[in-house]
């Protein structure tokens, strides 16, 4: 009788916690790493399938930083996963953000915090990639689970880049609409525009301080070039109220912007 007791008075103290939502685990599954090359990167997104895409999923986010460089081209592709001497080679900094954002892509890891996914990726000078004439919440939510998604970086001047879904009809990708989450202070008003293409605007570390604060300095000799940086994850919303969830980040990859022509 003592032990049935205690039985059933741990059993209402369990069912006390769960009914005061203390079991609720809310949590969206990783991107799969896709194929990066020199000029283009592919990703299957994940489907309903995967934990959390059903429950809480609500669209695709990408994040991008733009990495002036010098007047040597350094060649993209997967050899820059690993090749710290060339991330250097494009810019110190963009090598220290790939080094700081390791540990959030790594998939091994159980210690990365990506509560406030937007804030993290923020606080390193990445925005929130936008398209042209489209929203790329819609065009990157639900609809696109289970897709095949392109993003395409063509090497020819005044070419721009894509983002295309099922070898669907490509959207001209852009700058962001805004300052990342948790940077409300910072002035962004993109020069010479939204476009993603080199030029010697986009590459004058003086128009950084006048608007073009997605995009880092350059300081060891004659700017150039520019590159991109970029890693997407997925987003969702669980709990009441409502709270942001985000999965880990996965890297993109890095492409050199072709020239405006």
């Amino acid at each position: 009788m003592k032990y049935g007791a205690v039985t059933l008075i741990c059993v209402l103290s369990l069912c006390g916690l769960l009914s005061c939502g203390l079991e609720e685990f809310y949590y969206i599954d990783y991107i799969p790493q896709g194929d990066y090359t020199l000029s283009n990167a592919v990703i299957n997104l994940p489907s309903r399938g995967y934990e959390g895409y059903t429950a809480y999923f609500e669209n695709f986010i990408i994040f991008y930083r733009i990495y002036i460089s010098g007047g040597t081209q350094v060649q993209t592709g997967d050899n820059l996963r690993t090749n710290s001497t060339d991330r250097s080679a494009i810019n110190t900094a963009l090598n220290s953000h790939y080094t700081y954002f390791s540990s959030f892509t790594d998939i091994t890891s159980t210690a990365p915090n990506t509560s406030n996914l937007e804030t993290t990726f923020g606080s390193r000078g990445y925005y929130v990639l936008n398209l042209e004439n489209n929203n790329i919440n819609n065009v990157l939510g639900s609809g696109s689970l289970g897709s095949r998604l392109e993003i395409a970086f063509p090497p020819n001047p005044g070419q721009e880049p894509t983002l295309t879904i099922n070898n669907g009809d490509p959207h001209k990708l852009r700058r962001a609409r805004a300052a990342p989450a948790g940077q409300s202070s910072v002035i962004f008003s993109p020069r010479p525009n939204w476009n993603l293409l080199n030029s010697s605007v986009l590459y004058n570390n003086d128009n950084i301080t006048l608007g073009n604060t997605d995009t880092e300095a350059y300081s060891v000799d004659t700017p150039r070039y520019t590159y991109i940086s970029m890693y997407i994850a997925a987003k969702g919303s669980g709990g009441m109220p409502p709270l942001p969830i985000f999965s880990q980040p996965t890297f993109i990859g890095i492409f050199r912007l072709a020239d405006s022509g």
